[in-house]
Formats: C-alpha cells, structure tokens, sequence
C-alpha cells in the first residue's frame, strides 16, 4: 500500500469536499456529551475535596473563589440549558458563545478540584471550534425554521476543515497522552513495568464489570505481572499510533478499533466515562463519503445561520 503524503495529509484533506451532516452529527452529540458532563453530581462532591497543590486555570483567584461559592449550581443549570439548544440545533450562532463561556467557568472549577483528565479536556477546544463553522447548516431546528441565509455549496470544504482539524485534536490528546507516560524517562520505566495498570484494575475491581459479570477475578491481580506489562505496553502503541492521522486518513478504521477497544477495557475494568467521548471525536475519522451516501447529499445549496 503507497501512502501518498502530499495527497493524504490533514491539511490537504482540508481543502476537499466534506459533510454538512457530518458536522451536524459531531455538533449534536457533542450537545448530549455537555449535557451529560454538566448534570454530573460529582461537582457536589468535588466541594468537599481540596484544591490539590500546584493545580491552576486559567482564571483570576476572585472568580474562582466565586464559582466555587456561589455560581456552580447556577453554571450547571444555564450550560444544560444551552447544550439543548446547541443538540437541537436552536439559535446556534448566539448559543455557542454562551455555551463556550459557560463550559469553561464550570469546568474550569472542576478541573482545579480533580488536577485530573476528564471531560473537559476533549470537549472545551471542539466547542470552542464549533463557533466558527456552520454546524448547524442541517439537522438543525434554525433549518426547519428557515432561521439562516448566505447560502453555500453542501458538499464545501467549510464543513470538511472543523472536522480535520478536530481530527487533530484527537491525534493530539492521545499521543500527548502517550508522552506524558514516557516522560520523564523515570515515570516511563514505571509505566512499562505495569504496575499503574495493575493498580487500577485491583483497586477498582469492586466498581467493574468485571466483578458484576464473573464475581472474581479474571486472574490473580497480585500475579501475573507479565500481562500488565503487556496491556501498559498495548496502551503506549495505540495512543502513539493515533499521529498517523496527520498525514494518512487510510488507518482512521483500525484507530477507531483500537482506540474504542483499549477504553472498552478500561470501561469493563471501572474506568468509565471516556468510553463516550472518545465515540464523539471518533466521528470526526469517518470519511464524510459515507454521510454523503447515506444522506444522498449532492451539489446542492444549503445556508447558513443568521
């Protein structure tokens, strides 16, 4: 198989022909996500937990402390009630910017209290993306409702570069992930040991499928240290695997597969909620091909939001 680079590269496959639904999708899915993230009662929990050291945003002390003492409850409530908008396709060139801002007060607050990977690390830069891209060109109620103007070819190439250059975030959050393993050289020998992976699973046993599926163990998690090594090991090459999205979309099927894979594991062994999200960039790999026939989509003028 001959990979032309110049051909198949993410900033070449930006200038081709995407999907208005395609874009659609990511922007409705990404909405359930934020409404999902944002109803979670762990913002509750996370009061009673202390600011780890060290751990900063991006934000002044004083609104901190003001998030933290007053407008979580009300941030939850109003970045809820624009997700909704956004799924639902509503207004979606004045919500976007609210719900940017609302997002990254709440999680922001969030992030601080955990010093953690969570939600917000895959979602705040396709969010704040999504504010310049014609999302809600279909699939929308500003659709249905004839809210848009200025109109445009179906098949652009303005709905195929949000989705390439989320594309890149993805490479991007799991071979950064991969790094943040290996380096420095110290942590990564620890890594490949397998003792974290082992960890994991023995201390989150009672929380997994695993437990609810076979009552036990699936082996001794107190033995057996080769298969830990191996799975750390699995782990580094698939996040490493993730950058040949930059410069070929020929392997976007076998990251899907390997990517959801190795979190449908973590998912069974008690690490949940990044099973989802990684579902949610995954759109972004698909070819736009595949929207266009299932869709129907032709050279055909749709517009754009007011």
């Amino acid at each position: 198989m001959k990979i032309n680079l110049k051909e198949e590269n993410i900033l070449s496959r930006m200038e081709k022909p995407g999907s208005a639904h395609q874009l659609a999708f990511f922007r409705i899915f990404l909405g359930l996500q934020i409404f999902y993230s944002s109803g979670s009662r762990l913002f509750q929990l996370s009061d009673n937990v202390s600011v780890p050291d060290g751990t900063k945003n991006i934000f002044p002390d004083i609104l901190n402390q003001f998030i933290d003492a007053t407008a979580v409850p009300y941030l939850q409530m109003i970045t809820q009630v624009l997700s909704i908008f956004l799924l639902m396709g509503l207004l979606t060139k004045y919500i976007l910017p609210l719900l940017s801002i609302s997002f990254l007060f709440l999680f922001s607050f969030y992030y601080a209290r955990n010093n953690a990977p969570n939600a917000w690390l895959y979602i705040w830069f396709p969010l704040l993306l999504l504010n310049f891209t014609r999302c809600s060109d279909v699939l929308s109620l500003d659709k249905y409702f004839s809210l848009l103007k200025q109109q445009t070819n179906s098949l652009s190439n303005v709905y195929r570069w949000p989705i390439e250059v989320v594309a890149a975030w993805f490479a991007y959050i799991y071979v950064a992930a991969g790094v943040a393993k290996l380096l420095p050289l110290y942590k990564g020998w620890s890594w490949m040991q397998g003792g974290t992976i082992q960890e994991i699973m023995y201390n989150r046993f009672l929380d997994s499928f695993f437990f609810y599926l076979f009552g036990k163990p699936l082996f001794d998690y107190t033995e057996h240290y080769w298969i830990f090594t191996m799975l750390s090991i699995a782990s580094i090459a698939i996040e490493f695997i993730c950058i040949l999205i930059l410069f070929t979309h020929r392997f976007h099927g076998l990251i899907i597969a390997l990517v959801l894979g190795m979190h449908f594991f973590l998912y069974l062994s008690g690490v949940m909620g990044f099973m989802q999200l990684a579902i949610i960039l995954s759109i972004t790999l698909i070819q736009p091909g595949f929207f266009n026939k299932l869709f129907k989509e032709r050279e055909t003028p749709v517009t754009q939001a007011v």
